[in-house]
């Protein structure tokens, strides 16, 4: 399989046919053939692409197919970044990871073909029914053992949570999306100073812009434990500016102390993973995952934890044109409402602004935007009115 991947890139340049899907795009629908697959149904859509359930017309084995979307074919970094998920993936095969089975061109749309995991994500069975608590630190225990093996191969995944991860046959745990992995044998595609992941789960060093590393990917997977364990997440707000500096500032209330379940021990672990400055959490995953298991035995089956909030968290945001884009509208003043907003919040208003513009029709309603996410009414006032000076 890495054999046939790497033949997709000839000497370290993606082929003329990644820019010709760039410009094609495709959507497609039951029924229809996609190379060798029959498609049977759309099962979902991820920021980069949209994934099928197929049927191998020869074998009839059935799998997940990946193509992507027709609305980000035309940037110029998805392509590209969808090649390195494929890239990422065929170097892994590992029980708790989604296997990749193939890939190929179809009418010059690159496709990626997969493993079909039958079952429900974390966040969906979690939201549905109460978890026992035994089992909430069995499942960390596979997510935390498919990240040891990634992180040992330099593929840090930089977006764990609950939605990218699927409870499957035998409640085998498959980590899904690693559509803004990064490797340390690749060229990096983000941006500097842009937010890649989802924000509810972004490690504080990544909101700063600095590079993600498997302690970034430990403390996301402490917030997706803890937000398990207690049914909310660690780190609140009503903007994305308050979401933020919480990551950056605020110290979650302990697991044990919202859900007295949770024992102090195992309280005691997540909290770790959850430090603020990287150094201050486990080395690796695997040393995660062993402060686990050191408080696994005494857990009684009987015990359950609170169901998780179906509330659905900030939404994914990424530094490139991919999926969520944080992008400047166009003929819209993102530098100087930047810089007006900075007055306010400091740097982190450069990444707010892109983001706002990307959904504003008009310079009145992007500063309207900008205004609610500072904190204070005076400081709003004066923000607008520093529009006329």
């Amino acid at each position: 399989m890495a054999a046939m991947i790497a033949g997709i890139r000839r000497g370290g340049a993606v082929l003329p046919t990644v820019q010709a899907a760039a410009r094609a795009g495709m959507e497609i629908e039951a029924g229809q053939r996609v190379g060798d697959y029959e498609i049977i149904r759309r099962i979902g859509a991820g920021g980069l692409g949209v994934v099928y359930e197929v049927h191998h017309v020869v074998s009839r084995r059935a799998e997940a197919m990946k193509i992507l979307l027709p609305n980000q074919a035309g940037s110029a970094e998805a392509p590209e970044r969808f090649l390195r998920e494929i890239q990422l993936l065929a170097g892994l095969d590992h029980p708790n990871i989604a296997r990749l089975n193939n890939a190929f061109y179809f009418k010059d749309q690159l496709v990626m073909v997969m493993e079909l995991v039958a079952g429900e994500t974390l966040r969906h069975l979690a939201a549905a029914r109460p978890v026992p608590l035994p089992k909430i630190v069995e499942y960390a225990a596979q997510v935390l053992s498919a990240l040891d093996y990634a992180h040992a191969r330099g593929v840090i995944h930089r977006d764990i949570k609950p939605a990218n991860v699927m409870v499957g046959r035998e409640e085998r745990l498959k980590l899904l999306d690693f559509g803004i992995a990064t490797s340390s044998q690749a060229a990096g595609l983000t941006q500097s100073g842009y937010l890649v992941g989802t924000l509810s789960y972004l490690s504080p060093e990544q909101i700063t812009g600095a590079k993600a590393t498997a302690r970034s990917d430990i403390y996301s997977a402490g917030v997706t434990f803890y937000e398990l364990l207690t049914g909310r997440l660690p780190f609140q707000g009503s903007t994305y500016y308050e979401v933020m500096t919480a990551h950056l500032h605020a110290e979650p209330v302990s697991p044990a102390a919202l859900n007295p379940g949770v024992p102090e021990a195992l309280a005691r672990a997540i909290m770790k993973a959850l430090a603020k400055n990287p150094a201050e959490r486990y080395a690796t995953a695997q040393e995660f995952l062993t402060a686990l298991q050191a408080v696994s035995a005494g857990l009684g089956d009987a015990q359950s934890i609170p169901t998780m909030s179906i509330g659905i968290p900030l939404r994914s945001v990424t530094g490139s044109s991919g999926g969520g884009a944080i992008t400047g509208g166009a003929n819209l003043p993102v530098e100087e409402v930047t810089r007006r907003l900075a007055t306010f919040l400091g740097p982190i208003a450069k990444i707010i602004v892109r983001r706002l513009a990307a959904k504003s029709k008009d310079t009145d309603q992007l500063y309207a935007l900008a205004a609610e996410e500072i904190p204070e009414e005076a400081d709003r006032r004066k923000f607008l009115l520093s529009r006329h000076k």
